[in-house]
């Protein structure tokens, strides 16, 4: 399945850090803040990273939030990024805590999920198989 992977990474920013792993095994390459800013109460910012990514066809990244920031109450906006995209990877941060925050050169501020993906056409059809064990049961409907 990952036979034709690879991610090519440019440091094009002179502070920006390479994406990596915390502990081998994980998930997610964390994504490194590149120049020192300020995270205003309740403001979103984009938060630049000095890298762009090449990845082939049939893969995206997934910008996360981390953990340790969430608990902080900096929430991470970002998305997918595409295979074609060739701009800088940018996170977008908002702080939802009542305190102002410093977002200093080379700390973690999001992580990097390389995911497989479906390439295709959906198909258009009268009515979808209802069949399931699940049916249109939704939110909360199997517990919280």
């Amino acid at each position: 399945m990952f036979a034709d992977f690879y991610l090519n990474i440019e440091l094009f920013h002179p502070e920006a850090v390479m994406p990596k792993r915390a502990i081998s095994g994980d998930a997610g390459l964390d994504l490194f803040v590149c120049e020192k800013t300020a995270l205003e109460p309740d403001v979103l910012i984009s938060v630049h990273t000095g890298i762009k990514i090449e990845f082939p066809a049939g893969y995206a990244a997934i910008i996360k939030e981390k953990s340790g920031l969430a608990l902080k109450e900096i929430e991470i906006k970002a998305g997918v990024i595409d295979h074609e995209y060739r701009g800088e990877i940018v996170v977008l941060a908002k702080n939802k805590s009542k305190d102002a925050v410093a977002l200093m050169q080379g700390q973690k501020i999001a992580q990097m999920l390389i995911v497989p993906v479906w390439i295709g056409e959906p198909n258009l059809v009268n009515n979808v198989n209802e069949d399931t064990d699940r049916k249109d049961g939704g939110f909360g409907s199997t517990g919280f």
